[in-house]
């Protein structure tokens, strides 16, 4: 069992979602970051956001998240650092000091044009292709212990594109944590280079010999 502020938090998402009191409430799909932290369940300086952009939140909300030793890459960030190099100087804080990683999606952390079908979207985000290697990666090189996707809105869908990303999302995760489980047991490691058949013997068309067949004629018979 891992204790309270033992598991880190690699949060995706278009919005920071750390509002305080908003419409004199204080839950709401703007706030549950700021209420978790304040729980103590998770450590500001152990929580990591991925995706940031737009016009939200306000400069008080930014200073409370800079009081709580939160890291935010944002967009523009990401840009010119590349993904791969944030995601992997995040997954360096994530496992300090910390047992687990909880992994949280927010479908709108993609572009519009990638996941249509939610509440609040924001131009500019992550590809559907940019999400999933992520989320595989962390899957397959970090200790998650949980994860969770949401903000997909069916009745603003088209074609099903969200629904079929954030299924895939999953679908990633549980298959990037079944092949490290695979690799710890058998010692082998997962290559992403590799083509998808290499391993897979070509089968022997029926009636014919293989190359590396040897008869057992004697030496008159042969000729």
């Amino acid at each position: 069992m891992i204790g309270a502020g033992r598991v880190s938090m690699i949060h995706f998402d278009a919005h920071a979602d750390t509002g305080d009191i908003e419409f004199g409430s204080l839950w709401g799909h703007g706030q549950p970051m700021r209420r978790l932290i304040e729980s103590g369940a998770v450590r500001g300086d152990r929580f990591l956001q991925v995706g940031l952009r737009g016009y939200w939140p306000p400069p008080e909300t930014l200073e409370w998240m800079a009081t709580q030793r939160m890291r935010s890459y944002e967009m523009t960030e990401i840009v010119q650092r590349s993904l791969r190099e944030c995601l992997t100087e995040a997954f360096t804080i994530a496992t300090d000091d910390c047992d687990g990683v909880f992994l949280s999606v927010d479908i709108d952390v993609c572009d519009p044009g990638h996941a249509p079908g939610t509440g609040t979207p924001e131009p500019g985000g992550l590809s559907a292709r940019e999400l999933l290697d992520a989320v595989r990666r962390i899957c397959l090189e970090l200790p998650v212990v949980g994860m969770d996707v949401v903000e997909v809105s069916p009745p603003y869908d088209h074609a099903d594109i969200t629904a079929a990303l954030a299924n895939r999302v999953v679908l990633e995760a549980l298959c990037a944590i079944a092949r490290k489980g695979k690799d710890l047991r058998e010692g082998t490691r997962w290559d992403p280079l590799l083509p998808l058949l290499s391993e897979r013997p070509a089968p022997i068309p029926e009636g014919t010999i293989p190359q590396h067949h040897h008869t057992h004629l004697g030496h008159d018979q042969e000729k």
